[in-house]
């Protein structure tokens, strides 16, 4: 499965000039724990990502002034895969770059979406539920091919799984 049928295409950005409420009311409204950050003079270049988690842990809580632009506190240092990257180059760069979320980038660089751990964790889930439910169905249908055999040989149907007798 390829990242580019998990991300979010439309990133949500703000320019860099953007006070930290105003990045932080964006945030609040479109449901989102991270915002690109873009160049003020050229918007569709992303020069950083902010997310929920810096605006509390690197400017509230130290007590650092909020009357400031958010590309102050953005971090410049971007992570991101291209759209054909797989899951596992998705989880390898997370863990490398040590982020959460990653830019999911087009052939000429430019941003075409993000994906967050829980998106990819989404994916996975739905895997293994899939994987699940073919095992459950195999066995099912093991069961049944097996009464099925009994009938017609007109004897009793054996146990599937056999457990050893005790001494």
């Amino acid at each position: 499965m390829k990242i580019a049928s998990l991300c979010r295409r439309e990133v949500v950005s703000v320019p860099a000039s953007a006070s930290v409420q105003q990045a932080a009311a964006v945030m609040r409204n479109e449901h989102v724990g991270a915002l690109a950050v873009t160049d003020p003079y050229s918007p569709g270049r992303v020069i950083g990502i902010v997310t929920d988690r810096d605006l509390v842990v690197d400017l509230l809580a130290p007590g650092h002034p909020v009357d400031q632009a958010i590309g102050s506190l953005c971090r410049t240092e971007l992570a991101g895969v291209p759209v054909d990257a797989s899951i596992d180059e998705a989880v390898q760069a997370m863990q490398r770059h040590g982020v959460r979320r990653l830019l999911v980038l087009g052939p000429d660089n430019a941003v075409a979406g993000l994906v967050s751990t829980d998106d990819l964790l989404a994916a996975v889930a739905r895997q293994l539920d899939g994987l699940v439910g073919a095992l459950c169905d195999g066995v099912a249908g093991e069961g049944s091919r097996e009464r099925a055999r009994a009938r017609e040989q007109s004897e009793p149907p054996r146990p599937l799984y056999a457990a050893r007798a005790e001494p």
